[in-house]
Parts: structure tokens; sequence; C-alpha cells
């Protein structure tokens, strides 16, 4: 069963001066948390981050928003969180944990700030991660005056001071103003949006590397639009109903950026060279250590991974397409 793979390979950059080396390639867990997107089982779904792992992955993003659900208890809840919990707990030392908390509503994005909303689902998120500190808390998606005041980023930074967070900053969209508001405050860490149909953040991702803070890039193939997939309407997963809900809301925007996309699969030729030059973009910038991908099959982790993997390494990778779902304990 191929699903381990020699380390030597996997790219990895520093974190700033976090002191983290993390895989140039990173597992954005929203989509396979469910709820908006559809999923395979629960099982299925840990043996995927387990695989991950073992291929050389060591750096999981999760909100709290991603994958909720109202439990039996009548509480709301997080699954991708809890499939993290479930894959890594007994791993939790060969892991990075990124959450994001602030946000409570992962339809409308409205989020909540204060110091007592904020503890609680920091609280929380330890109890489905499974474990009594997290290695990067971010504050997510604030308003440009949220950060100027700074109370949410002081939340997290008590949290901090206490030992129960080893990293702290803000995630961001692709917003160069925030992200260079926020490098005038005491951050470690930045997630932000830049790609190859979004580089606003270019020049910020510059300052971030001159003040030696770690940037997480979010959404490389643009939840999917730069991934080679979509040529038109009628290639979108309706049955995902982020596409099903876009579409319905907003579909003079999901058509430009369709346009948009099939101008660069025109321009590159084929879905994985415009997969591979969408990533070579993010690690020209010295700043940009991991791109933080929302994988859904394990033949997409192996693709990522040779992408960016050393010289030596790609011929040692696993083959898309021949690796099975599955990982010795």
């Amino acid at each position: 069963m191929q699903t381990t793979t020699s380390r030597s390979v996997v790219r990895h950059r520093k974190l700033g001066n976090t002191g983290y080396d993390v895989s140039t390639i990173g597992f954005g867990t929203w989509q396979i948390g469910g709820g908006r997107w559809a999923a395979p089982d629960f099982d299925e779904r840990v043996e995927l981050l387990r695989s991950s792992l073992e291929l050389g992955v060591n750096i999981y993003d999760a909100a709290v928003v991603y994958g909720q659900y109202t439990s039996d208890e009548g509480r709301i809840d997080s699954r991708s969180q809890e499939l993290l919990g479930a894959a890594f707990e007994d791993r939790r030392d060969r892991v990075i944990y990124c959450i994001k908390i602030g946000q409570f509503d992962e339809y409308t994005h409205r989020s909540l700030y204060e110091p007592a909303r904020l503890v609680e689902q920091f609280r929380q998120s330890l109890r489905r991660l499974r474990t009594d500190f997290v290695d990067i808390c971010l504050i997510h998606a604030p308003t440009l005056h949220d950060v100027q005041q700074g109370k949410a980023l002081a939340v997290v930074q008590t949290l901090q001071a206490l030992g129960m967070v080893r990293a702290v900053g803000y995630s961001f969209e692709a917003e160069p103003e925030h992200v260079m508001t926020a490098l005038e405050q005491r951050v470690d860490v930045l997630m932000l949006q830049y790609n190859l149909l979004d580089s606003q953040c270019g020049p910020a991702l510059a300052e971030a590397a001159r003040r030696g803070v770690g940037v997480l890039v979010g959404g490389p193939f643009k939840r999917g639009y730069i991934s080679g997939r979509f040529r038109s309407a009628d290639d979108l997963p309706l049955d995902d109903d982020y596409w099903a809900w876009n579409m319905a809301k907003n579909p003079a925007k999901v058509q430009a950026l369709l346009d948009r996309s099939a101008q660069l699969q025109r321009e590159y030729g084929s879905p994985a060279a415009l997969r591979k030059a969408a990533l070579d973009f993010i690690f020209e910038q010295p700043a940009a250590a991991s791109a933080i991908v929302g994988h859904r099959e394990l033949d997409e982790v192996v693709e990522n991974l040779r992408a960016v993997a050393t010289d030596s390494g790609p011929s040692e990778l696993p083959s898309a397409g021949v690796v099975e779902l599955g990982v010795s304990a």
C-alpha cells in the first residue's frame, strides 16, 4: 500500500520567526467538514487526513465554522475540528494546528469578537481537537476597524501568554490594507488570499518577510476557479451547497470568475499545468510558507506535493491515481 514516502522530498519553509517549519502544502479542512460541501463518511475523511500526514503534510487549518452543525446536545460544533481530533490525537506531536476564531455563522460570515465569545470558541476548539494547546490561533476575517482596534488580537495574545497558543495573528481575504495594518501590531502569523487572480497582497507579503511574520496562503486555487476543473457553469458541482448557493445568489460574479479562469487555462495549456503555475506563483514570494489547500481526495494531496517537491523528490512520491486511501497505524 503506497501511503508513505521519504520526507526529504517534501519541501518545508520557515513560518516567519515562529520556530515552525511547515510543509509548503498544507491541508485546509473546510471542504471535508461537510456542511456546505458534499463529503464522504467520517472514517474515510479521518483516513484521508492520516494519509496526508504520512505523505509529509504537517500543517492543518480549521476555523470554528468549518463543517458547522448542531450537535445532539444543541451545541454548535465544527465537524472539521472533530475530524482533526479523531485523526491526530495520538499523533499530536507531528502536526501543526492553525485554528481561526471569531466568525459564528458559516453562511453569512457574521462575526463577534467579544472576549468571552472568543475564549469560549477557543475552549471548544481544544475539546474538539483533543489537545491542550494550539500552535496557531488567528482572528477570522476581521474588518479593518476591528484590526485597528486590536481588541480581538489582545484576547489571543492573552491565551498565548498563558501557554495555550504558540503563535497568533489574523486571517484575511485579499485585503492589503488590512494586512499592512496588522503588520504594525505584534503578530506572528497572517493568513491571506494570494493567487493568480488575486495578487493585491504582493507588497504586503514582501513587508511580512521583512518583519519576520509568517504567512499562510489561503485559497491558492481560489475555491477551484483556477484548478482547471471548471470551464463553464455546467462543470460546477452543484451537489455542493456552496456552488448551488453562489449560482443562485451571485451568478454574474461566478461567470466573471469562470471567464477569467478559462483565459488562464488557455494560457497554460492544461489543467495540471495551470495548477502547477498557481503554486509556483505563490512560492515566488519568500514570505509564503505554506499554501493551504482544501483537499478532498488523496490524489489531490499527492499531485500538489509533487508540484512543489524538491528536485530530487518527485519520482519518490507515489503517482497520483495509484495511492490507496489508507495508512498504517
